[in-house]
């Protein structure tokens, strides 16, 4: 358990230069907001994402709130053994923003109008979420890490649920790659192609047939001086 403490504050030490110089200043409202709202993570038992709240939350709403056209978010807290596993001991701000969606996610929202492989925006450009699974399962997961606790906190402008792991983005980009602007860009461009391709073909085979009816015309040509010549040699 102190190896994990001191872990985590090693962590945090190498993130603070990096936090103190972003913009402090949000719609999240004053200092005591952001403490109640570490304080409501922390109680329910997720305190590395408490912690980590404490320095970014102001960051990352102001910035869902700012530039999404929105007056809610909805915040991913992973569990603590999350911060420790080896694949994530330092997650990056655009991990963190892969866990804020712009907008407001209930637990009656997935029953009712976020079936399986529904798109859910977040703050890290063109790399949303998506809905793993069925309503009638009874257990809510996105990219296949189920939600565990519901509304750790909920106002007007703030919604909190815990999950079991941090979020891949890399289940999306394999599963689900139809949902990146990339790939709309690429399905575009060769959906263009084979228009393109019929352009050639369509003028490739009007060159054949034209070729085709001059062979025929000269044949034909031919075909009339030959009987010509015959039927004036008969008549002689």
């Amino acid at each position: 358990m102190a190896s994990s403490r001191f872990q985590f504050s090693f962590f945090l030490f190498l993130l603070l230069p990096i936090f103190t110089t972003l913009p402090t200043e949000g719609a999240t409202g004053d200092h005591a907001k952001v403490e109640k709202i570490v304080k409501a993570v922390s109680n329910a038992g997720y305190s590395a994402m408490s912690l980590t709240l404490e320095m970014t939350l102001t960051t990352l709403v102001s910035s869902a709130l700012n530039n999404k056209n929105t007056t809610i978010v909805t915040i991913f807290a992973p569990q603590d053994k999350s911060f420790f596993s080896l694949k994530y001991p330092q997650p990056p701000l655009t991990l963190l923003e892969y866990h804020v969606a712009p907008m407001k996610l209930e637990r009656e929202d997935f029953e009712s109008s976020l079936p399986l492989g529904s798109k859910i925006d977040t703050l890290l450009h063109v790399h949303p979420l998506v809905v793993s699974t069925l309503r009638r399962e009874g257990i809510v997961s996105i990219n296949n890490v189920k939600i565990k606790q519901w509304d750790i906190y909920k106002d007007e402008h703030i919604i909190i649920h815990g999950v079991e792991d941090f979020f891949d983005p890399a289940y999306q980009t394999i599963l689900h790659p139809w949902y990146d602007a990339e790939y709309k860009e690429n399905k575009r461009s060769s959906s263009l192609g084979p228009s393109e391709a019929s352009k050639g073909e369509k003028y490739i085979l009007a060159l054949v047939i034209s070729l085709l009816i001059l062979v025929v015309a000269i044949i034909t040509s031919g075909l009339n001086n030959y009987w010509r010549r015959t039927g004036y040699m008969l008549l002689k």
